[in-house]
């Protein structure tokens, strides 16, 4: 079965090569050669598929072919010694009833380990919890460095071998340490990043679109990053050994402090493991404005570890990590991607005297052959590789959500160039807050902009032309109708449930609004 697998991925990618080698034709005309623009626009397109596809189809080719046989459940007699293991569950003014949720989840793990609530609020009724609870509780006197200084505060007390770190709206599974822990008899081994996965599919249609858009990464592209032996740590349902964090002098300050310190792990020499099974399901953002402050975060603090750790670190990362890490560091260029397409085609609608329309018409006809081999590379290795389970159809609500979140990131990428410092605030895990109006301004502004252009074109323009105007329209539409959705729903008005102190048992499904009934 394998060797029928790797041969029909390896025809899909070979075919994939063909279809970029004829998009790139289309650069290569004389004319276009000539213009500064178009050569700068060459090289562009020429790095960013270098960055987002080829190292990906990589990727995809080691997780369909360098896949290692899970390592069995430990056990105290499979364990030489069980390692002492400190949980910590960072929060900072978080709802009542996922924290609750949270906790009781990680102090009914199997195997012995310590569970502690780190509150950077200080509030006196996580404190009563954690005593219900019989859970360790802990504040430091600032909250300097949000998580990762939450995390030092406690690192610095703590006699654990391992630290597992959960964010507040994952629950882990009672064998999630016995699915973990063996991994650590290795002395090399620096970190065990446990995948992630989301229950609150149901929950809106941006929970399931949010839910879907990470299955992709945490399948193939993070089974691949197995393989070659860089997998990166995410920041949830992750394991570290704390030799490790204290020789890069703990958990790394910033935006994306998981990436951050994962490089500085990895720098440091120390190796990493991958494990493809769901054990500590979460939340997925709910709403729009959720949506959006967690991107906006993410894009500026990637874009800041690529800006100012890559470069420190670079000639300590093997190439293979360093391939990986591009591979993470440049998803948000999609920003760009996305960006630059919209204006080229409303300007091709608009001003598409001359044989401008031709030209972007003649474009769409050598690129569309290679997002269509993008597509079936990327749900052929699904289908292959995807933990059990897994939707592997053509998730056509993360493609609509990602691209209309252009703005998010090209705004993530701005900020950080031009050194603007933006706030550390966890991702809303309440449901109800509307969006403002200022964040789909530039959905709002594609939209009439495409329409216009389509009405100023007429049927004279080319199909080509007008298709891809069609398909970028339906992708920036849905920002606007969803969050007309929201508010028409009264979703503003949700209050958000704060106690349940008689609580619901850990297994009840959880959703941003409150434990399920």
């Amino acid at each position: 079965m394998r060797v029928r697998h790797r041969a029909s991925l390896g025809l899909l990618l070979l075919t994939g090569l063909i279809t970029v080698v004829y998009y790139f034709s289309w650069w290569f005309k004389d004319a276009r050669l000539d213009s500064a623009p178009h050569l700068v626009a060459l090289v562009a397109a020429a790095l960013y598929q270098g960055m987002q596809l080829f190292l990906c189809w990589f990727l995809y080719w080691k997780a369909e072919s360098g896949r290692a046989p899970p390592i069995p459940a430990a056990s105290p007699e499979a364990l030489v010694a069980i390692p002492e293991v400190d949980v910590f569950v960072p929060v900072y003014r978080e709802p009542y009833h996922v924290v609750e949720a949270a906790l009781r989840a990680a102090r009914d793990m199997k195997l012995p380990h310590r569970t502690v609530l780190l509150d950077d609020d200080r509030d006196p009724e996580m404190r009563a919890l954690a005593a219900e609870l019989g859970v360790g509780y802990r504040v430091r006197s600032s909250n300097k460095d949000a998580k990762a200084g939450n995390v030092n505060a406690a690192l610095a007390d703590s006699t654990a071998e391992i630290v597992v770190i959960f964010d507040v709206d994952h629950r882990p599974k009672p064998d999630f340490l016995a699915k973990t822990l063996a991994h650590f008899r290795d002395p090399g081994i620096g970190f065990v990043q446990v995948m992630l996965t989301f229950d609150n599919e149901q929950e809106s249609w941006v929970a399931r679109a949010a839910s879907e858009s990470t299955i992709e990464f945490f399948n193939p592209t993070c089974l691949g990053m197995d393989a070659v032996g860089s997998t990166t740590l995410i920041g949830s349902n992750a394991l570290i050994r704390t030799e490790a964090l204290r020789q890069i002098g703990g958990y790394r300050p910033g935006l994306a402090e998981d990436l951050a310190t994962s490089v500085a792990l990895h720098a440091a020499g120390w190796k990493s493991v991958y494990v493809h099974e769901p054990l500590a399901p979460g939340l997925a953002p709910s709403d729009l404005a959720s949506w959006f402050a967690q991107q906006l975060k993410w894009s500026r603090g990637v874009f800041e570890v690529v800006l100012v750790d890559y470069p420190r670190l670079w000639r300590r990362l093997t190439t293979a990590a360093r391939a990986c890490y591009v591979v993470r560091g440049s998803y948000y260029l999609l920003g760009i991607l996305v960006a630059v397409h919209f204006l080229l085609t409303t300007a091709a609608l608009l001003f598409g005297q001359g044989g401008a329309d031709a030209e972007f018409a003649s474009y769409v006809q050598h690129a569309l052959p290679l997002l269509v081999a993008i597509l079936l590379i990327r749900q052929t290795v699904m289908r292959h590789v995807a933990y059990p389970g897994t939707p592997t159809r053509l998730l056509w609500r993360p493609v609509l959500l990602v691209t209309a979140t252009w703005s998010v990131y090209l705004a993530g990428l701005v900020l950080t160039l031009l050194r603007v410092p933006i706030r550390y605030r966890p991702t809303p895990k309440a449901r109800g807050r509307a969006v403002r109006v200022a964040w789909i301004l530039p959905q709002l502004a594609a939209v009439i902009l495409l329409l216009v252009g389509i009405a100023v074109a007429g049927p004279t323009v080319s199909s080509w032309l007008l298709f891809f105007a069609f398909v970028q329209l339906v992708s920036q539409v849905c920002v606007p109708v969803i969050a007309a959705a929201e508010r028409l729903a009264g979703a503003a008005a949700v209050p958000p449930q704060k106690a349940q102190r008689n609580g619901a048992p850990a297994s009840a499904p959880i959703t941003r609004a409150g434990v399920a009934s």
